[in-house]
């Protein structure tokens, strides 16, 4: 849930403020960012209503990363919007921060189920369907701004892969590399 909470907080920032730092936000960026929020909401309280057989609690090391990154957001949103003392560079914000939090919950969720695959040598409990949709999902995503970047290049824009402005997503292009 913060995951998608904090990519949430990150596409509409950069689809209200494009010059955000935030790469370039397209409407279905924050159609998925909050369709993603709320099923994940409804999700997770259902965590708490039904039961889970052995698995009682919750990973401690996810829980370390969410208080973390909370606080992490926290701290540079009071830098930047309520004391504003001019301590953060150019372009480092709340909006970037939550970005990089979601990429990294991404990153990071992957590596407890590899693991146990790997240990076990076999696949039982993870399921193809959701591996095909975040593959396919990724990879549309990455196609998306492939687009993006031969089209705005080919109008003098001058939009490089990796940003030399406001048009590349930077999060977005690793949540589609992770997927």
């Amino acid at each position: 849930v913060s995951g998608f909470f904090f990519y949430s907080t990150y596409s509409i920032g950069g689809f209200i403020y494009p010059h955000l730092g935030t790469g370039k936000v397209e409407v279905n960026d924050l159609v998925f960012a909050i369709h993603a929020f709320l099923l994940a909401s409804v999700q997770f309280s259902q965590a708490f209503i039904y039961e889970r057989g052995k698995q009682k609690s919750f990973a401690l090391w996810a829980i370390v990363l969410l208080i973390v990154e909370w606080i992490t957001l926290s701290v540079v949103f009071l830098l930047e919007g309520v004391i504003d003392i001019g301590l953060l560079p150019e372009g480092f914000n709340s909006f970037r921060v939550a970005g990089y939090n979601k990429a990294a919950i991404t990153f990071l969720k992957y590596i407890p189920q590899v693991y146990l695959n790997y240990s076990r040598k076999s696949t039982v409990g993870w399921s193809i369907i959701n591996i095909l949709l975040d593959f396919t999902g990724g990879s549309l995503s990455i196609f998306q701004q492939v687009i993006d970047m031969i089209y705005n290049g080919t109008n003098g824009d001058g939009w490089s892969f990796f940003g030399s402005g406001d048009g590349f997503n930077i999060i977005k292009f690793f949540l589609g590399v992770f997927a």
